[in-house]
């Protein structure tokens, strides 16, 4: 009897988790369907959203900035380094500058994977132009290849999201 009154307590646990499962899926689903996407974005460190509702994404494609929304047709895209805007209704913008990624893209959902992302709005103006001189410098005054292509590249980061965040250098 204490056998199967242990083999019903694990059943009833395993079913639980599967109804509780199946009903986070079905919600899910149905934000799908109705006029919100389904929206990720992870890089390594974080998972900085998962399968959140939203109205619209901006993302910086390897051939062009494009949007997207629920009813996107299926793709599969490079995204340059550069800002994700991220759009809710009722929300302002949530901006993230990205150094780089990929996006999957169905009628539904977008999941873009990163290997960095940085909220716009934590990021402190005098310190990206600080960054900015400082990897100029260095880039300017370089010998050594690596060096100098290193820093070009830290400039250039500084320069993209001092742009997006509208600082002056």
């Amino acid at each position: 009897i204490k056998v199967m009154q242990s083999t019903a307590r694990v059943l009833g646990v395993r079913l639980a988790r599967k109804v509780a499962s199946k009903s986070r899926f079905l919600s899910t689903v149905a934000e799908a369907d109705g006029k919100k996407m389904l929206f990720s974005l992870t890089a390594p460190h974080a998972s900085i959203c998962f399968q959140e509702p939203v109205d619209l994404v901006q993302l910086p494609g390897a051939n062009g900035e494009y949007g997207v929304t629920v009813g996107h047709s299926p793709l599969a895209e490079q995204l340059n380094s550069g800002i994700v805007t991220i759009v809710r209704t009722g929300e302002a913008p949530e901006k993230y500058f990205i150094s780089g990624g990929f996006a999957l893209t169905d009628e539904k959902k977008t999941e873009v994977s990163v290997a960095e992302a940085l909220k716009l709005d934590d990021m402190d103006d005098e310190k990206i132009k600080v960054e900015y001189a400082k990897a100029k410098s260095m880039a300017d005054s370089a010998t050594d290849e690596k060096v100098k292509a290193d820093a070009t590249l830290a400039a250039d980061t500084a320069r993209a999201i001092a742009i997006a965040k509208g600082v002056a250098l």
